[in-house]
């Protein structure tokens, strides 16, 4: 019998797809695009399946097909089946994430045109001449093209395009269409690198990678590696393995940040084109990326977290770089899916291999590691054999005593700028709050002046002159008198951010070169890379920024790192907190004396006694996580069970209380999961809705997966990065 029906997923939130008949002669097949009929418009979706009979008689037919193939390769298909039964989320809300928003929205691949010289330098130079009293535009043109050493786009040179077009007819200059991937190679000229030579520990790592890489099949590979240990360097060369064997690889890393820097080294390492993934970049620059890859031309795949779900072909290798990076996890909408852990069982279903790097592994993927899932490997010195820094931990209570009053800034963190400053040396400062001031709050009725959408108080941002919200952007002018009492003159702010570390840096050392690395100085696009290459060329002696500038960063002048604020995430009631202020801690200090100059750390704390400060600053990780597993493991927490926490919000208070207390008392739950009590989140209120929210332990989601499809007007986040927020 012909396959007459197809099942569509709307790009619509319809949870469920709907039936569509084929019309004679169309071909089609499953994930292609197509537009069809939905009461009076027609909608864009997916196919999800092919069939024989419609339970409607009176099915529709599809309106058209967009796409010539499958968006969506076999395993991908399988991927995509798998979060939705693992994450508890819609395959239409899945989808968009394999099918992206430009693929969507058809948005074309952006070219430019590319001008050249086509005749010889000699030859140019008499031309020139020649034109410059009758056709001066057309001298002016020539002369600015022959000037550019690779050639130069249209649009920079700024003249009409009939004279670019009257020297092209004369055969002057040659023109040619090409594409934002290839526009980017054209920017900055790198020098080629050959591959380094690896020390024991990292060759001994290469060659088990290779073995895995060589017998085509599953393999997840965990390298717990110190930072500044060469991990990349062994990445590049895993990933030189399997281009050789005909294969493609992905590497993701946490950041945006990070991606210009990666996507440097590894430019100069590969001849190959590599497509480059990430949400800073144009939506027609996306698409080239993608068709790229769909079409083989790219087998090098550089990205965030969203670039796992690309087009590779023939995948052989996936890198998940910072593996323990909470921005992994998507956490902000459905699917709340873990790159990590959906990168994992991606290369399961393509049989190829996957590695985990991290200086400091996840508590999960350690004992993975431990119980034999992932194959573990060491590196216990860094590549250079630069020895670690010196840290030191600095007692702020103490620091106060002696200012006589707040400071930012201990003694020793005072000679230490001090000394880099004469020595030509960096510094990076590291506090994990933007903005200048915390808070604005009335000495009088103590009222803080606080986000009318969220519960939460409001950033003074002096640059700006604005108070606004961190959570839904929320900006307004500084009252000057209190909205509560009215008082006057009884507005103070408290609380400091970045922008008040540099303001005051500037006062102490006024003649000191700073940059600022926040969410407020990286909104436009490629302004992590400016900032990069600026600090990279020395342009500044200190970088002051929040959690971005303590990942990855390779910066070989930076001889001091000080952590202004090292214990605020330690009071967060979650249980990760511990973990998250070590592996913040043990990565921002490893950006320190990682080349031939010693480095040194400053931790200033209120907690100089804390074991798990003590232990970053020894970087001592195995410690670590023999301490946290036997908490984890007294506790039930995981790897020792998996979380789901289901979050409720509404409008009104009471409402979005009572959906979360219906939905509790509704569960019905096999021993022996446990249902935690249901509790306002960690941020009450956001974007005008109360939340509540609830968590389950389990030993498997496939236990309660089935009971928590059938949950409706909740977010489900399965294995939460977070039981708190």
């Amino acid at each position: 019998m012909s396959e007459n029906y197809v099942e569509v997923l709307l790009d619509q939130n319809l949870a469920k797809p709907l039936d569509y008949r084929i019309p004679q002669g169309m071909r089609v097949e499953v994930g292609m695009r197509v537009e069809v009929p939905l009461k009076s418009t027609l909608k864009k979706g997916t196919i999800s399946k092919i069939k024989t009979t419609s339970l409607w008689d009176e099915a529709k037919p599809i309106a058209r097909v967009l796409s010539q193939k499958t968006e969506i390769s076999e395993p991908l298909w399988k991927l995509a089946h798998w979060m939705s039964k693992y994450y508890c989320a819609p395959m239409q809300r899945v989808l968009k994430s394999f099918i992206p928003v430009n693929i969507r929205k058809d948005v074309k691949q952006k070219t430019q045109i590319f001008l050249k010289v086509a005749k010889t330098h000699s030859e140019c130079i008499a031309t020139i001449e020649n034109l410059r009293n009758k056709h001066s535009g057309q001298a002016e043109a020539l002369e600015m093209i022959l000037n550019s050493k690779k050639g130069i786009f249209l649009t920079e040179l700024n003249i009409s395009q009939s004279i670019v077009n009257s020297l092209i007819k004369k055969g002057f200059v040659s023109s040619e269409k090409i594409t934002t991937s290839e526009d980017l190679l054209l920017e900055e000229e790198f020098f080629p690198t050959l591959p380094k030579l690896l020390n024991a520990e990292q060759k001994q790592c290469l060659d088990a990678l290779v073995v895995s890489l060589n017998k085509n099949q599953f393999a997840a590979h965990l390298i717990y590696g110190v930072t500044g240990s060469g991990k990349t360097e062994v990445y590049m060369q895993a990933i030189q393995t399997a281009l050789d064997q005909g294969k493609s690889a992905i590497m993701l890393v946490p950041e945006i940040s990070l991606t210009s820097q990666t996507i440097e080294r590894f430019k100069a390492r590969f001849s190959e084109k590599i497509a480059i993934l990430h949400h800073k970049r144009s939506l027609g620059e996306r698409t080239t990326a993608w068709e790229d890859l769909r079409n083989g031309d790219a087998k090098l795949v550089i990205g965030a977290r969203s670039a796992l779900f690309c087009p590779a072909q023939n995948l052989g290798l996936i890198i998940i770089d910072e593996e323990h990076d909470s921005s992994y996890k998507q956490s902000d909408e459905i699917p709340c899916y873990h790159g990590r852990d959906t990168a994992v069982m991606r290369a399961h279903l393509e049989n190829c291999v996957v590695i985990l790097g991290s200086a400091t592994p996840s508590i999960e993927s350690r004992y993975n590691a431990e119980i034999g899932k992932y194959q573990f490997h060491e590196l216990t010195t860094r590549a250079t054999s630069a020895p670690m820094p010196a840290v030191k931990i600095v007692d702020m209570k103490r620091a106060f005593e002696i200012a006589g009053g707040f400071t930012h800034f201990s003694e020793e963190l005072l000679s230490g700028l001090k000394k880099r400053l004469a020595a030509g040396e960096q510094t990076l400062l590291f506090l994990n709050r933007r903005g200048y001031h915390r808070m604005q709050v009335c000495s009088g009725c103590r009222q803080i002046t606080k986000c009318p959408h969220c519960d939460l108080s409001l950033t003074f941002h002096r640059e700006a002159n604005i108070l606004q919200c961190h959570l839904c952007d929320y900006k307004q002018i500084v009252p000057r008198n209190c909205p509560q009492c009215q008082s006057e003159q009884s507005l103070q702010f408290k609380g400091f951010g970045t922008e008040h570390v540099e303001r005051t840096l500037h006062a102490i050392f006024p003649e000191i070169r700073t940059l600022r690395m926040d969410r407020d100085t990286t909104t436009k696009k490629n302004s992590h890379e400016d900032l990069f290459k600026q600090f990279r060329a020395h342009k500044a002696d200190v970088l002051i920024g929040t959690q971005m500038i303590a990942k990855g960063f390779h910066f070989p002048s930076v001889t001091l790192v000080g952590v202004l604020n090292a214990d605020a995430t330690l009071s967060i009631p979650d249980f990760r907190s511990s973990e998250q202020v070590f592996q913040l801690l043990t990565q921002v200090a490893g950006r320190a004396g990682r080349a031939q100059l010693p480095g040194e750390v400053i931790i200033q704390t209120f907690l100089p006694d804390h074991p798990t400060l003590h232990l970053a600053a020894a970087q001592d990780y195995p410690s670590f996580y023999k301490k946290e597993l036997e908490e984890r493991r007294l506790f039930g927490y995981p790897p020792f069970c998996h979380l789901a926490k289901l979050l409720f919000s509404a409008p009104d208070l009471d409402q979005a209380r009572s959906m979360a207390e219906a939905a509790y008392a509704k569960l019905k739950l096999p021993q022996p999961t446990q249902l935690l009590p249901v509790t306002p989140a960690g941020h009450p209120k956001i974007k005008d809705q109360y939340r509540f929210q609830f968590i389950i332990k389990t030993l498997k989601i496939s236990h309660i997966a089935n009971e928590l499809a059938n949950l409706t007007e909740t977010k489900i986040d399965i294995d939460p990065i977070s039981n708190y927020f």
